[in-house]
C-alpha cells in the first residue's frame, strides 16, 4: 500500500540497523501537489518526501532539514545505546532516565496501542521534521512510505493505492485544520514493514504523527479477514487521540470518524 497527498484546489517497525528491502517508490512523481516544491531527503534508511512552498525551497534549509534527521536518527540511537532493546521491541516500554522528543513520542504512541515503540518510528520523524519546516513555509507534505504529515490551509486528497482490484482510484478528502495531521497507512499486503495482519489497507489519522503510524500499525495486527473489520473499528475508535480510521481487506470496506472518500 502507498499512500500519496495531491491538491484539489512524510515504517512501522524497523530497527535502524537492520537492512530495508529497496522500493522503488514510483508513485512520489504522482503525488506531486501543484502549488507545492518537492525535494527528497535520504539518510540511512529514512528516505523522506518533503512538498513546501517554493519561496522556502533553497540549498541552506535543505541542508538544515537533512541535518535535523540525521539529529533525530541519532537521538534514537543513542536512546537505544543507553536502553538496549528499545529498537527490537515488539511490546510496550516505559521511558527510562532522559529521552529526546521524538523517542518520548514513540514510547508514548506505543503504550496507548500495545506494541513496540518502533511501529511509530515514521510518524515521529515526520512530526519532528515537519515542526522545524512550519517555520518555514505555511504549506507542508510530508511522505515517508505511505505516513504522510500534512499541514495545509487548502483541502488536499490523500490518494491510497492497494493490491485489491476491489478499490481502485480511492482517496481521502483532507479540510484544511488548525493542527498538523498524521495519515499513516499499515498494510499486511505490500511493502516491507512488519505487521501481524492481513489487512489491504489500514489507514489512520491523528492530530499526533507518532500515535497515528502506531495506530494504523496495531490496527493493521488486528485485521486477518473482513470479519475483523467492525472489531477493529471498535479497537481504534477506543484510542485517546484518534481522529478517524479505514480499513480495506478483500472485498470489504470500513471508516470510522474523520474519514470522507473522494
Amino acid at each position: 500500500m502507498y499512500a500519496m497527498c495531491s491538491g484539489l484546489s512524510d515504517a512501522s517497525h524497523s530497527g535502524f540497523d537492520l537492512k530495508m528491502m529497496f522500493e522503488e517508490r514510483v508513485y512520489r512523481e504522482a503525488m506531486k501537489a501543484s502549488d507545492l516544491s518537492y525535494f527528497q531527503i535520504e539518510e540511512m534508511e529514512t528516505d523522506l518526501y518533503i512538498g513546501v512552498e517554493g519561496h522556502a525551497l533553497k540549498a541552506d534549509f535543505i541542508k538544515m532539514i537533512h541535518a535535523e534527521v540525521k539529529s533525530q536518527r541519532a537521538a534514537i540511537l543513542d536512546y537505544e545505546k543507553r536502553n538496549p532493546g528499545f529498537i527490537h521491541s515488539l511490546i510496550p516500554i516505559r521511558q527510562r532516565g532522559t529521552a529526546a522528543p521524538i523517542v518520548a513520542d514513540m514510547i508514548e504512541a506505543s503504550q496507548k496501542t500495545s506494541i513496540g515503540p518502533m511501529g511509530a518510528v515514521a510518524g515521529a520523524m515526520a512530526k519532528q521534521i515537519g515542526k522545524m519546516i512550519a517555520l518555514h513555509s505555511s504549506e507542508v507534505i510530508i511522505e515517508n512510505g505511505g505516513d504522510i504529515f500534512l499541514q495545509s490551509d487548502k483541502t488536499r486528497r490523500i490518494a491510497l493505492y492497494t493490491n485489491n482490484e476491489h478499490f481502485k482510484n480511492l482517496g481521502l478528502k483532507i479540510k484544511p485544520y488548525w493542527k498538523a495531521l498524521g495519515i499513516c497507512t499499515s498494510s499486511g499486503t505490500m511493502g516491507h514493514s512488519l505487521s501481524f495482519g492481513k489487512a489491504d489497507s489500514v489507514t489512520v489519522i491523528s492530530e499526533n504523527p507518532a500515535l497515528a503510524d502506531a495506530a494504523a500499525t496495531a490496527l493493521g495486527n488486528r485485521i486477518k479477514d473482513a470479519s475483523d473489520i467492525e472489531n477493529g473499528l471498535e479497537w481504534v475508535k477506543n484510542v485517546p487521540g484518534v481522529l478517524g480510521a479505514l480499513i480495506i481487506v478483500e472485498d470489504k470496506m470500513g471508516a470510522w470518524g474523520r474519514i470522507e472518500l473522494c
